[in-house]
Formats: structure tokens, sequence, C-alpha cells
């Protein structure tokens, strides 16, 4: 099982990406942040296997996550 973190603030797109790891039997969706912090903060708590970070976002982008 793989652990998913998506951090992007368009929540349409979000939302389609969700859709598409729900639908895998080896996936599982852990959170969805909206901003750079929120992002960083789940990565910490969740500790996530992989993180679809989108580079623009509010607050910090996905280079400062990083």
């Amino acid at each position: 099982m793989q652990y998913i973190l998506i951090a992007d603030d368009n929540s349409e797109f979000s939302a389609t990406l969700a859709g598409y790891i729900n639908a895998e039997e080896d996936l599982e969706l852990v959170g969805m942040a909206r901003d750079g912090v929120d992002a960083f903060d789940m990565i910490k708590n969740l500790e996530p296997d992989i993180v679809l970070l989108d580079v623009m976002l509010p607050k910090h982008d996905g280079f400062e996550v990083c």
C-alpha cells in the first residue's frame, strides 16, 4: 500500500486526482492540502510515501515545501 498526499490549491484538479487514486487498490489518499503551510504540516504528521506537490501554492510554494 502506498500512501499519497495531494498538495494543490485547485480543488477541481485535486478532486480529479483523488478519484484516480481512490480507484486503485494499492493506493490510499491520506490527505489533501490547499497551501504550502498545510502541505508541510501534513507531510510531517502523516509521512506519506508519495506527495503530488504543485509548485505554485499559496503561503509557501512547492520549492519551499521541499
